[in-house]
């Protein structure tokens, strides 16, 4: 071996292409790592579709029982049904909007 120092230009040249790589796991541990992974992802969508129609599922019913009290309620009653549909409505336009701009 000598101790000639490389010339980095004798390496370069636009009809070769180099490209480096290191890798510290194994063909093996990549894809156990990206099936947890993926495991775990399709989770968090699972768990985030359940929250999704849960608070959607109270929110309906809480809906639903405003509409109700505004119908057949008193003058007082009839005030705050108002402001929760109000606020149910409100919620569900800004959300909706946000939404939009993904």
């Amino acid at each position: 071996m000598t101790n000639e120092p490389i010339n980095l230009n004798q390496l370069v040249n636009k009809e070769h292409k180099y490209e480096l790589s290191l890798s510290n796991e194994t063909s093996q541990d990549a894809a156990a790592r990206r099936e947890k992974e993926a495991a775990e992802a399709r989770q968090k969508r699972l768990m985030t579709l359940i929250l999704f129609l849960f608070a959607l599922a109270i929110t309906t019913v809480i809906l639903i029982c405003c509409i109700v009290v505004f119908a057949h309620g008193a003058g007082d009653d009839k005030k705050w049904a108002a402001g929760v549909v109000s606020g149910i409505v409100t919620g569900l336009i800004g959300f909706l909007v946000g939404q939009a701009k993904k």
